[in-house]
């Protein structure tokens, strides 16, 4: 089975992070078993942190999966502070036999860019974005939410994205 670290991108919304990873779940999106959960965010969200572990670690537990979820905080809009520690964490998991599975849906510029910029040289099974088509729908769990107003892009490319 192929080892997945997930690797989210948490800006200002919280729901986006926890509702995408909840529908590459629930799509059957990832061809193994997702063993990490890695959570980068700025300092401005910190706060926001042990929420979004909370709910991610109940999404998974619904699933079957019992990740390890660490969290990363990077000084605000520190791009050369995020690319340094995404290329130490793809690093030490390619070296540990993952594939890496990128959620920049949430994330900030800075973030996402770097992200980006360092998944090119690492083993990394997909990028994934889920817009959000009508804002009357922001600060709702993914059920809550019409389907076909959540579109999941992965940029990586897996057949039919317009679910």
């Amino acid at each position: 089975m192929v080892k997945i670290a997930y690797v989210t991108l948490l800006g200002r919304s919280p729901w986006a992070a926890v509702n995408t990873y909840y529908k590459i779940l629930k799509e059957k999106r990832v061809s193994g078993g997702i063993e990490r959960i890695y959570i980068f965010t700025e300092e401005r969200y910190r706060a926001v942190l042990p929420k979004v572990k909370k709910a991610l670690r109940a999404i998974s537990k619904a699933y079957g999966l019992t990740p390890r979820i660490e969290a990363v905080v990077i000084p605000d809009d520190s791009f050369f502070e995020a690319d340094r520690r995404f290329r130490e964490l793809f690093s030490e998991l390619r070296d540990g036999g993952y594939t890496i599975g990128l959620d920049i849906t949430s994330g900030r510029k800075a973030l996402v860019a770097a992200a980006i910029v360092q998944a090119r040289e690492f083993p990394v099974s997909f990028i994934v974005y889920m817009a959000l088509l009508d804002r009357d729908f922001p600060d709702r769990p993914h059920m809550m939410i019409p389907v076909h107003m959540q579109p999941l892009k992965n940029f990586l490319g897996d057949g039919d994205e317009s679910r």
